[in-house]
């Protein structure tokens, strides 16, 4: 087998070590373009790549249909185009049998709406954030769209949520008896709001100020007392005050017999009314009093069907 060399040193500032011209050779300084073989390697010094020749000068990163480095250490399947590291055998593009680690602040990209993890067999997905050793609470954080703060953020057994929370769905499991109550905006159950209720009525019960815009000044014409709750005992010493206001007009003592003096006092002494607006008389024994009666102002009374002057009984007209 015949040898083909041109070596450094000789007039040729190539470098050509292997076979004749009729098989394959390694060269490198100008691309040779005679004398070529399939398989010639060369070596381009300008920017250190590797070419194969295969009926033209290519890439040697596009003859290889297979890489398989180490025994599976690093796997490349062109017929499946899959790369796999530490297996050689996977179904997906990228496939790392073992952890994989990443640089010093890394950022994983995506180009669709969203990024699924999913488990790879169909069993029911698991995504953990575990610390390493170092005995810290691994941190787990959401930003919001400018990137400017923290909306969501878990820290060991605790969980930070800036902002609004929006519930969608029911949730079990979770009931009064086990969600903690903060200690200023509180929520009460009906139970427990009569629970309290019924605590503060127990025992003296203390009213405070009545306002003047809670009351009506004037004279009290009367009090109805409707059935009240049994809200237990009254020990004697409780005592129930009740404040109508100031009297704003004082009461004069004119001459006496004076009808002025009495109404101020006492209110009208009776309903007054005039013939052509008399009452019904159905009722008996009602008491009216008729400014306009013919023979003069008179008290008159109900029979039942006519109002009848008290003086002789006459029907009032």
């Amino acid at each position: 087998m015949a040898i083909f060399g041109n070596f450094k040193g000789t007039t040729q500032s190539e470098f050509q070590i292997g076979k004749n011209s009729e098989g394959s050779k390694i060269s490198t300084g100008t691309q040779p373009s005679s004398g070529i073989s399939q398989g010639d390697v060369y070596v381009d010094s300008s920017n250190s790549t590797l070419q194969i020749y295969n009926n033209a000068w290519v890439s040697v990163g596009s003859t290889l249909t297979d890489l398989n480095v180490d025994s599976g250490t690093l796997f490349v399947d062109s017929s499946n185009d899959t790369v796999s590291v530490g297996s050689t055998s996977s179904n997906d593009k990228l496939f790392v049998n073992g952890s994989l680690r990443l640089g010093t602040n890394p950022t994983l990209k995506f180009s669709g709406a969203y990024l699924d993890v999913t488990h790879s067999n169909g069993t029911a997905t698991q995504l953990r954030v575990r610390d390493n050793g170092s005995g810290s609470d691994p941190i787990f954080k959401v930003y919001n769209a400018s990137n400017s703060g923290e909306v969501f953020k878990v820290q060991g057994s605790t969980t930070t949520v800036t902002g609004d929370i929006s519930i969608s769905g029911n949730i079990t499991g979770a009931d009064t008896d086990n969600i903690s109550e903060g200690s200023t905006n509180l929520y009460y159950t009906t139970a427990r709001a009569n629970a309290a209720i019924d605590a503060k009525l127990t025992g003296d019960i203390t009213l405070g100020n009545v306002t003047s815009q809670s009351t009506n000044t004037g004279v009290v014409e009367g009090v109805v007392f409707q059935p009240i709750t049994d809200y237990g005992s009254i020990t004697n010493t409780a005592n129930i005050t009740i404040d109508y206001g100031a009297v704003n007009e004082a009461g004069t003592v004119p001459a006496i017999g004076d009808f002025e003096y009495l109404n101020d006092i006492f209110g009208p002494t009776g309903d007054s009314f005039t013939v052509s607006s008399l009452p019904s008389a159905a009722q008996p024994g009602q008491m009216i009093y008729v400014s306009d009666e013919t023979g003069g102002s008179v008290m008159a009374f109900s029979d039942g069907s006519n109002w009848r002057r008290i003086t002789d009984r006459a029907v009032v007209s």
